[in-house]
């Protein structure tokens, strides 16, 4: 997994034979629904402090592929992408994501809605997409055809932004049904696919078909066809979540995770109900296994093999080598910020949300996932940027080589001044 590097990029200068001595970095982003808007709110503050950034390995599973293939698609700078990147959350609706009718079927469409395909009818992605699944996620793929410039669906900046040598990757996950495998999805240069036996890369030429199989959540969401396949979402078996962008060549990686850690008195607190468990406290539970634990436990494997490998000397190694990271992370727990939103939802979108016992538990994990509405994901977005801005610092020190290399010195301009020298808002005074 931590082999050497197949190429090192120059991420300043966009040079296209960059010395072997510049580190390559890759953003990773995990999943989480609406949640993944504080992901956009993080890259927001990176494209204002450190315009001359670039990431030239972008992956990413569920919300978080849509997030990178946003990125990976625009032939801007980091900055003009992240204010795009923003501006396609800002305003989302939940009906943008999901058919309102859906809604109503939704207490028997379990059931009832997954009668099998016949491989002779010939049904195409929209007919798939009303009839399997909870809910009929054909608005959410017209958005990203939209907000993408892609009418057929095909992703035509990554390879504008791959020919320029801006970019060296773009991978996102999703899981094969047939197999169980977790397949990687990968449009780039100069890589080795690789085959483990619980996950693959594939090269390919990105699709919206390929965003929208990646976050297809299992049975809530109708699954993609790519080729003869079925997918699903990415998160379903990915225990290692950083491994396609080591895959790919990664020295540096910056994961932005949305999953709240929550402190010792807050667990203990949780940990104190005697009641039986509610129904959105479990599905927040099997939600979060999905789209955001395995990314933890990754970054902790990954520190401890750092350690051991700074151990050895370089002829020990067996061609590995450390991959630093550095993470980011809600300093608010957005599943129990959900509450404050929770009466936004639709009506006909009650039960499977609010109406599992949300007020039963102190961290609907469940309903944030599905709350795409503008307050919430605007609340998010305003936590993520200053969040961010808060580890300036370690931003700045984990690019600084980047800069360096590019002579542009820090490569970091003043947001701070910019936006005043008002304290980030704290969780009760957001909004």
């Amino acid at each position: 997994m931590f082999r050497d590097a197949l190429r090192a990029l120059g991420l300043g200068a966009w040079q296209t034979d960059p010395s072997p001595d510049e580190p390559t970095y890759a953003l990773v982003l995990n999943g989480g629904g609406a949640r993944s808007a504080y992901q956009a709110g993080v890259l927001r503050y990176m494209g204002e402090a450190f315009p001359g950034t670039y990431l030239p390995i972008l992956t990413g599973v569920s919300a978080g592929a849509i997030n990178t293939a946003h990125l990976g698609n625009h032939t801007g700078t980091l900055e003009a992408a992240t204010d795009d990147l923003v501006d396609s959350w800002e305003g989302l609706e939940l009906g943008q994501v999901v058919s309102p009718e859906s809604g109503f079927g939704m207490l028997w469409g379990l059931v009832a809605r997954q009668w099998p395909l016949d491989p002779e009818a010939g049904l195409d992605p929209d007919t798939v997409r009303r009839t399997h699944g909870l809910l009929d996620t054909t608005p959410l793929a017209e958005y990203l055809r939209d907000r993408f410039d892609a009418p057929t669906g095909d992703l035509t900046g990554v390879e504008a932004n791959l020919d320029d040598g801006r970019l060296q990757a773009l991978a996102v996950m999703t899981t094969r049904y047939a197999t169980g495998q977790t397949v990687t999805w990968v449009e780039g240069k100069d890589f080795d696919a690789w085959e483990r036996p619980d996950r693959i890369g594939v090269q390919t030429q990105l699709t919206v078909d390929h965003v929208m199989a990646s976050t297809a959540i299992p049975l809530i969401f109708p699954a993609v066809q790519i080729g003869s396949d079925w997918y699903g979402d990415g998160g379903i078996r990915l225990s290692a979540p950083l491994a396609p962008a080591v895959h790919l060549g990664a020295d540096r990686i910056l994961a932005i995770s949305t999953r709240y850690q929550r402190t010792r008195p807050e667990r203990k607190q949780a940990a104190n109900g005697r009641a039986y468990p509610p129904a959105a406290q479990i599905m927040g539970v099997i939600m979060n296994s999905i789209f955001v634990d395995a990314m933890d436990q990754d970054a902790h494997t990954l520190r401890r093999v750092n350690a051991l490998l700074r151990e050895l000397p370089d002829r020990k190694r067996h061609g590995m080598k450390p991959v630093d990271i550095l993470q980011v992370r809600p300093t608010v727990d957005l599943g129990r910020l959900a509450r404050d939103y929770q009466d936004q939802i639709p009506n006909a979108f009650q039960y499977l949300t609010t109406g599992l016992g949300v007020e039963e538990t102190q961290s609907p994990d469940w309903l944030s996932v599905l709350l795409f509405a503008p307050t919430y994901i605007d609340r998010l977005l305003d936590i993520g940027y200053h969040d961010a801005r808060r580890k300036h610092e370690q931003l700045e020190a984990f690019l600084q080589e980047q800069a360096d290399a590019s002579g542009a010195g820090a490569g970091a301009r003043s947001v701070a001044d910019a936006h005043g020298d008002a304290p980030p808002p704290t969780e009760e005074g957001r909004g």
